[in-house]
């Protein structure tokens, strides 16, 4: 296995890590419903992004909850199997960003709390590019599965072409995709 895979199945367990413990707890959404109520998530976000949170997420905060637990638990699981990695990768950054942006702008710290710039979600964010990019995060994979049977879905799937079997192998063997 190459070593983007195991990045790729990393972050998936990260993002499938947060839909379990959302999931165990039963009262998350009331929970997320009353932090978002009481200001958390918005108020330390950039103006515009306070006036999206305030007029979308804020009265629909317990569905919103459940979206969390289920884009984390789908996309997390995606990343971890390899199928649909792209599309998996790109909710992976969005969902950074929005975290990123509901935590404040970015600035650096005083150095007595947890890095501000450079956070957790700034990581997976920049991870999941790179995971998006690599053709090399996409084997093994179920995506590199279904490019075997429908070549025409190579591009999409592994962000590279593949005529079929024969030449599949040819670039599995080629010493740069070693």
């Amino acid at each position: 296995m190459k070593g983007m895979t195991w990045v790729r199945m990393l972050i998936g367990v990260t993002w499938l890590n947060g839909a379990v413990e959302k999931l165990l707890n039963h009262n998350f959404p009331q929970q997320f419903a009353s932090a978002v109520r009481a200001g958390g998530y918005v108020s330390q976000a950039p103006p515009w992004f306070q006036s999206f949170m305030k007029s979308a997420v804020v009265p629909h905060a317990e569905l919103f909850a459940n979206l969390t637990r289920a884009g984390e638990l789908v996309f997390g699981a995606l990343l971890l199997l390899g199928l649909l990695t792209n599309l998996a990768a790109l909710w992976s950054i969005g969902f950074s960003a929005v975290l990123i942006l509901s935590q404040g702008e970015f600035g650096l710290g005083t150095g007595l709390g947890p890095p501000q710039f450079f956070s957790i979600n700034l990581v997976v964010a920049l991870v999941s590019l790179i995971i998006l990019l690599s053709p090399g995060a996409k084997e093994p994979s179920l995506d590199r599965l279904l490019a075997r049977r429908r070549p025409g879905l190579a591009v999409l799937l592994l962000n590279r072409k593949v005529r079929g079997k024969r030449s599949e192998s040819m670039v599995q063997d080629h010493p740069v995709h070693r």
